[in-house]
């Protein structure tokens, strides 16, 4: 899916050594791998950086693990799942997606009951970067301090300094996963990096839109759009109906929703749901320019960016509307203030992270998002 970017022609940021640990991060406290472990690691052609992929097998087998290694293409929408991908994937102890399919498989339920990785650190600069050599455990454990505040509230409001004023109710449903850390996704991803699913369909009152990116599940002719300035959505029951802002700008994204809706035959005006970026370390270099899809991608587990789904009722919908610093209370309590997520204030949580490593390093937000 992401063709735009030659990622071997990148000046690399990190040297192997770091990507090395990054890799050793997602295998021993991401996947659990140990000796004896079996492994599937599914590889997607064209996105995974093949040296990335090597130092996966390589660590994988340092530590002991029975290593069985898959590349396949691209899946273009959830209805052409592989038959013989999903049988290994069924079967396997382990199974470390480096394959968007698993975009595909994270808001359904699937057979299997073995532990189910997407890993969305395919780049050299990425799996070497600070966020990938993270300890996975500090975004488990922001999820554990902030998904049961959500859960349990009664409305959630949603601002942003581009004049973005909604608000809804909370559905109990929409959180829900099987994942066991509160992000409502059937599979664990690495790394954890946002909240629970939260739906959109009652939603009332104003939304800024600067872009609309494709979605991970489905490829499109419609590859998403940067505005030439940021359009009001005035936004009833989860649907834009009017719009405020310059004349082009509205036609533009009039235009691209229409024809996105068209192409998958839903109606491309309803936001759906949305969640927000939950690790402060997630950062990249990528702009909405150079690829839209990879930037969305790389940069979306950043808690200055929130993401609406759009393009039909069921999420995750066909694309997205990222937010910028949005502050976002439920119950009138804050869980993102003008981008940053509060708890990473608190004493008694800093403490918790300490375990970990320094908590002025491990929850010091990176603002390098492209943009």
């Amino acid at each position: 899916m992401v063709k735009e970017v030659d990622f071997t022609k990148i000046q690399r940021t990190c040297s192997e050594k770091q990507v090395r640990e990054g890799a050793r991060n997602l295998l021993v406290n991401g996947c659990g791998v140990k000796q004896g472990t079996e492994l599937v690691i599914l590889n997607e052609n064209g996105l995974v950086e093949p040296n990335v992929a090597d130092i996966l097998e390589q660590e994988a087998h340092r530590l002991g693990a029975v290593v069985y290694v898959i590349w396949a293409d691209s899946v273009p929408n959830p209805e052409s799942l592989p038959q013989p991908v999903m049988a290994a994937i069924t079967n396997a102890e382990v199974t470390l997606m480096n394959h968007l399919l698993a975009a595909s498989l994270r808001l359904v339920p699937f057979d299997g009951t073995g532990l189910k990785m997407m890993n969305m650190l395919f780049t050299w600069n990425q799996m070497g970067s600070a966020f990938g050599r993270t300890h996975y455990e500090v975004g488990r454990e922001i999820l554990k301090e902030i998904s049961p505040k959500m859960a349990a509230a009664s409305e959630w409001h949603m601002t942003c300094p581009l004049g973005t004023d909604l608000r809804a109710s909370v559905l109990k449903k929409s959180s829900a996963g099987s994942s066991g850390t509160g992000d409502s996704f059937t599979l664990l991803s690495f790394q954890l990096s946002v909240s629970g699913v939260y739906s959109n369909l009652q939603s009332n009152g104003k939304l800024a839109v600067q872009w609309v990116t494709p979605s991970t599940t489905r490829v499109l002719n419609a590859k998403g759009i940067c505005l030439p300035s940021p359009v009001l959505a005035t936004v009833e029951n989860g649907r834009m109906i009017d719009f405020e802002g310059d004349a082009d700008s509205i036609a533009q994204l009039k235009d691209y929703l229409q024809k996105a809706g068209d192409e998958v035959g839903k109606d491309g005006f309803v936001i759906n749901s949305w969640h927000g970026g939950t690790h402060p370390r997630c950062g990249t270099d990528i702009r909405p320019t150079d690829d839209m899809f990879a930037w969305i991608l790389l940069a979306h587990g950043n808690p200055a960016l929130t993401h609406l789904h759009v393009i039909g009722e069921a999420p995750p919908g066909e694309g997205s509307l990222p937010l910028l610093d949005p502050t976002i209370t439920f119950d009138g309590e804050a869980i993102w203030e003008k981008g940053e997520l509060v708890c990473c204030r608190d004493p008694e949580f800093r403490a918790r992270i300490s375990q970990w490593g320094d908590p002025d390093e491990l929850l010091h937000q990176v603002r390098n998002l492209g943009i």
